[in-house]
């Protein structure tokens, strides 16, 4: 009985849009990561928490169209309190200093196609890194 609760729990909570995991989750300090908009991570080993707060701007060009520019791709994160932006693409500031750590906007993981985009309920995911300075 214990097992088919398990697998229940791990199954109900196989969709990421799924509230019942909403709980922050852990990362490994020096490795890439995924957020998603609204989600809380924990870096193992230190003391940094980082929420992906909101989608600032979203001028990226779509892999699926051709564009004259590559647009930028601007976020807002709370580390432990304190509000930060990042930004990828023409206008860079992908880096972000928190006392011994940097926290670096990588790319932006969804939606990447204008269909996602058009969408309008797409929830945003980035892909981050936190490294010791």
């Amino acid at each position: 009985m214990n097992i088919i609760l398990i697998l229940g729990i791990t199954i109900s909570c196989g969709d990421p849009n799924e509230d019942c995991c909403n709980g922050s989750k852990e990362v490994t300090l020096g490795e890439s990561f995924s957020i998603k908009q609204g989600e809380t991570i924990d870096v193992e080993n230190s003391i940094v928490d980082i929420t992906f707060v909101e989608l600032v701007e979203d001028s990226l060009c779509p892999e699926d169209v051709d564009c004259v520019t590559q647009g930028t791709l601007t976020i807002q994160i709370d580390i432990n309190g304190s509000e930060k932006t990042l930004s990828i693409g023409d206008e860079q500031n992908p880096q972000v200093a928190y006392k011994n750590y940097i926290i670096e906007l990588e790319q932006l993981v969804f939606p990447t196609k204008q269909s996602q985009k058009d969408n309008g309920n797409s929830t945003y995911a980035v892909q981050m890194m936190v490294t010791k300075s």
